[in-house]
């Protein structure tokens, strides 16, 4: 092993075990632990982890761009089957070590995670301060950063399976932790169900992957390695590959099954209606999935299996388009909730649609660049907007809200700076790779300019509906007694969105590349290695074109929202006077949940009403009846023989007996 191989095996073991040595430490621990222990723990072992991966990280930069993919064993898990023969194993082989990878994009996902997550922890700490589930929240949010790091970390694909269960299962226990409330526990149970829907899709593509992929030889290859999938997948000879032509039925099956893993993950449509309800959990586990874990896992899984997908042109068109129609629709529904955190989760499926469409198009790196932008500013909109909710004791309607810009006056700019990065205002994060991104879907392919023209004018839409957050939550007067009241949250809280406030406005410039100009191309530098060059770029006029006309439209969705909320000069209930049904179906979420409960929920359930009322009694009832009617029947049969008389005993002994010795005599004659 050489020093590099060893270096990234106790790095990666380190990052990985300090989250899971804290979640073993407070969930043994119980309430038995010291509050004042799981306040440094909890948040302390993800900031610890985040440490490490900066090490990793500057070790990975100092090293050639060719040799910045290091996979390392952590330890061998099982060895099945039947042995190699000549190098190639055998039919019914099966061998699965934990690997990890550490390369670009599992760094960089790392990084977000114990990054931005564990801001979120130590804002936890001021936030979750007066519950009583204090060290199992902590206890929760620890295994849901070791569960999102094996799913980025894992070289093996049953690991990648197994981290993208683990997920589910946290986010249901976060989700779901405030299990008094019967919204929460339904909440929680739907955003389960949703995902093991996808894992269904993963699994399946895991099994066609193992049992027909083929080596260059044409011999099944039988393996759950990521890095020899990812190398027989590429285009071979006649573009050949791995699974079959180019475009081939399987290569297509699998990009499919594969999406529908990540839809569920990162809530794409259909299986899109859970993340709203999601908000039934506190608020930084709203930050936490929407910035840092869960729902970035279907961008990154799509961009991981970017091999698949070049070699899957329907499967990867269906990504883009199901991407940028989910972006589209949601931006849409985010226009007329009242709720403030649904606000922003209708803006979470909004943007992480467009980076789903852009990893269809081919544009991997934009998608990744967008993916870390938007960490920050969404972090950081979830937690000011926690800010709020504390200091007016759980309100979260922006009707009943107003006037906090005075009362609040570190959470109010703060929550001004995710809301202009989210927008995509210059010189804001969002900015420059909400515009690279639009600008990959302009150039790229000869359907993406038509679906560019709908990634544009989701810009606008964005504007108007988290600016219409700003003019209605902090401007005005105060619209109820908890408003009046408010007061700025404690430092343990100000300080995580403060640190987020100033990463949401530099970050953009790690990658400066749009308009024909990029003289700033950090971020797709060091992505290359592990997605190649991804972008093309059109003549600078077009792409300056593009650069204007999507700033503009960001900026006349704020003019609006100014208009109608800021000063009023545009009534703000005209388009539900005008076109009700418009209003409607925006507000009612273009009835996805109806249209679900009559298709899906209803039919399940009268089913299972009809055969518990007539297969249950008739049936299973009677088969049981049935099988304890015969038992009696034969021990009543079998009763007669007990006479109790020496005579009759021996009479059927010496019966027995004889037919003994006849057949045996048959035997030996």
């Amino acid at each position: 092993m050489t020093i590099g191989s060893t270096f990234a095996t106790v790095g990666a073991a380190v990052v990985l075990g300090l989250p899971l040595a804290g979640f073993l430490v407070i969930s043994l621990g119980g309430r038995r632990l010291p509050r004042a222990v799981v306040r440094w723990l909890g948040p302390g072992v993800v900031l610890a982890a985040f440490a490490c991966v900066l090490v990793l990280l500057a070790a990975t930069l100092l090293r050639p761009a060719a040799d910045r993919s290091v996979t390392v064993m952590l330890w061998q898990w099982l060895q099945l089957g039947v042995p190699k023969v000549h190098g190639v194993p055998g039919a019914l082989g099966f061998n699965a070590d934990f690997s990890v990878t550490i390369d670009p994009l599992a760094l960089v996902m790392a990084a977000i995670i114990t990054g931005v997550g564990g801001l979120i922890h130590v804002y936890s700490v001021g936030y979750m301060a007066e519950d009583q589930g204090f060290n199992r929240f902590f206890a929760y949010m620890n295994l849901f950063v070791t569960s999102m790091l094996v799913l980025v970390l894992s070289a093996n694909l049953v690991f990648l399976v197994i981290g993208w269960s683990m997920v589910a299962f946290a986010s249901y226990a976060l989700i779901a932790f405030w299990y008094e409330r019967p919204t929460a526990v339904a909440a929680g149970r739907k955003a389960y169900i949703t995902q093991v829907i996808g894992d269904l899709g993963l699994v399946l593509a895991a099994f066609l992957i193992f049992v027909s992929l083929r080596g260059p030889t044409g011999a099944l290859l039988h393996t759950v390695s990521l890095p020899t999938i990812f190398a027989n997948v590429g285009p071979g000879p006649h573009f050949h590959n791995g699974l079959g032509g180019s475009g081939s039925g399987l290569v297509t099956l699998v990009g499919v099954l594969l999406f529908l893993g990540a839809a569920a993950k990162s809530a794409q449509w259909p299986l899109h209606t859970w993340l709203p309800d999601a908000m039934e959990g506190p608020t930084p586990v709203s930050a936490l999935i929407h910035a840092a874990t869960m729902v970035t896992a279907g961008v990154y899984l799509v961009v991981r299996f970017h091999p698949v997908f070049q070699q899957a042109p329907i499967a990867a068109g269906l990504v883009a388009v199901v991407g940028i129609g989910t972006a589209w629709m949601a931006g849409v529904i985010g226009c007329t909730q009242h709720d403030i955190k649904r606000v922003i989760a209708y803006s979470t499926m909004s943007q992480i649609g467009l980076m789903i469409f852009a990893a269809g198009i081919g544009a991997y790196s934009a998608a990744i660049f967008h993916l870390f932008t938007h960490a920050f500013f969404k972090a950081l909109l979830f937690l000011a907007a926690g800010n709020v909710i504390h200091a007016v004791h759980d309100e979260q309607d922006l009707r009943q809200l107003g006037g906090l810009r005075r009362r609040m006056r570190l959470t109010y700019p703060a929550f001004l700076i995710g809301a202009l990065a989210l927008s995509g205002i210059p010189i804001f994060a969002g900015w420059f790779s909400k515009e690279e991104l639009l600008g990959s879907g302009l150039v790229l392919g000869p359907v993406t300019p038509w679906l560019w023209v709908i990634g544009v004018s989701i810009n606008a839409l964005t504007s108007f509906y988290i600016f219409r957050v700003v003019w209605t939550a902090f401007h005005g007067a105060p619209r109820s007694e908890p408003a009046e009241a408010a007061r700025e949250a404690p430092k343990v809280m100000t300080i995580p969105v403060l640190i987020l406030a100033g990463l949401a406005t530099v970050a953009g410039f790690l990658e400066v590349n749009f308009a024909g100009w990029h003289p700033l191309n950090l971020f797709q530098a060091f992505l290359q290695p592990v997605v190649g060059v991804v972008r093309a770029h059109a003549a600078a006029g077009a792409d300056a074109a593009a650069l204007v006309a999507g700033t503009l439209l960001s900026v006349f969705g704020l003019g609006v929202a100014w208009l109608v909320y800021g000063r009023r000069l545009i009534p703000a209930d005209l388009v539900s006077r005008r076109l009700p049904w418009l209003y409607q179906l925006s507000f009612r979420k273009f009835y996805w949940d109806e249209t679900y409960e009559v298709v899906f929920a209803r039919p399940v359930l009268r089913l299972a009403e009809g055969l518990t009322r007539v297969v249950e009694p008739n049936v299973f009832d009677g088969v049981v009846r049935g099988v304890r009617d015969a038992i009696g029947a034969l021990a009543q049969d079998f009763r007669s023989f007990q006479t109790g008389y020496f005579r009759e005993y021996a009479t059927v002994f010496f019966a027995f007996a004889a037919l003994a010795l006849l057949f045996l005599g048959l035997r030996i004659a």
